[in-house]
C-alpha cells in the first residue's frame, strides 16, 4: 500500500509544496476513520491495459465477476467510456482542455472539476449524485493510505473508501451506498481521481 498517493487528483493548497499533505483537521466536520468499519463490499479496478484508462472492474468475492469495463480512445479518441456488464454505456468522459463527464440519469454533463469540486481549502472534493431516493452529496477525503468517502450530512456517514496497490485500485462501499444507487457514480469518481490526468 506504500505506493498509493491518496492526494493524487488534488491541487496543492496555497502555501504548501506539491505532494505534501494538506491539513484537513478542523477544516471539515468529518470524523476520523471509525475504529469498527461497517461491512464494505470491494470492487477492484484491475486488468490494466496498460493503465487504469483501460481496465475491468471486478465485483466482490467470492464470485468476483466483472461489473464494469472502462475503455479509453475506443471507439473514439479522447473519450473514456464506462460500460456495465451488459455492454451498455452508462457514463463517458471527454478529455478536452477542461474535461467533461456525464453519468446517465445521475450526473448531467459538466466539467469534471465541477462534478468533483474542490473544497475551499482544497483538502477534499465533493460530488452530488441523483438516485431513486433523491440525491446524495459525498465528500472524498484523503487521509493516511485511503480516500475516505462520507455523506455530506449533519451527521456524516461513512460510505466507503478507495485504496491502491501496484496492480489495482480498490473501491469499497457499504451495502447501503450500493442499495441507493451510488455504485456507478462512485466508480466514475474513483477512476477520475486515480487516472493520472488533470481533472481541474
Amino acid at each position: 500500500m506504500s505506493s498509493f498517493n491518496p492526494y493524487q487528483g488534488w491541487a496543492a493548497p496555497s502555501g504548501t509544496a506539491s505532494g505534501s499533505r494538506p491539513s484537513i483537521y478542523g477544516a471539515l466536520p468529518f470524523p476520523g476513520p471509525p475504529s469498527n468499519l461497517p461491512t464494505l463490499f470491494a470492487f477492484r479496478f484491475t486488468s490494466f491495459a496498460p493503465t487504469i484508462l483501460n481496465c475491468i472492474v471486478i465485483g466482490p468475492a467470492p464470485q468476483s465477476r466483472p461489473y464494469f469495463r472502462i475503455l479509453t480512445d475506443a471507439p473514439m479518441a479522447g473519450v473514456t467510456v464506462f460500460q456495465n456488464a451488459g455492454g451498455n454505456n452508462f457514463a463517458l468522459c471527454q478529455w478536452h482542455r477542461h474535461p467533461e463527464v456525464e453519468i446517465r440519469g445521475v450526473v448531467p454533463r459538466q466539467q469534471t472539476r465541477n462534478m468533483l469540486s474542490l473544497t475551499e481549502d482544497q483538502s477534499a472534493r465533493t460530488m452530488t449524485a441523483t438516485h431513486a431516493n433523491g440525491s446524495t452529496t459525498m465528500t472524498f477525503i484523503p487521509r493516511d493510505n485511503f480516500i475516505w468517502i462520507y455523506s455530506n450530512a449533519a451527521e456524516p456517514e461513512l460510505l466507503g473508501r478507495i485504496s491502491r496497490s501496484s496492480t489495482s485500485v480498490t473501491l469499497e462501499l457499504t451495502g447501503e451506498a450500493i442499495h441507493i444507487g451510488l455504485l456507478e457514480p462512485v466508480v466514475v469518481a474513483t477512476f477520475l481521481l486515480q487516472c493520472g490526468r488533470t481533472i481541474d
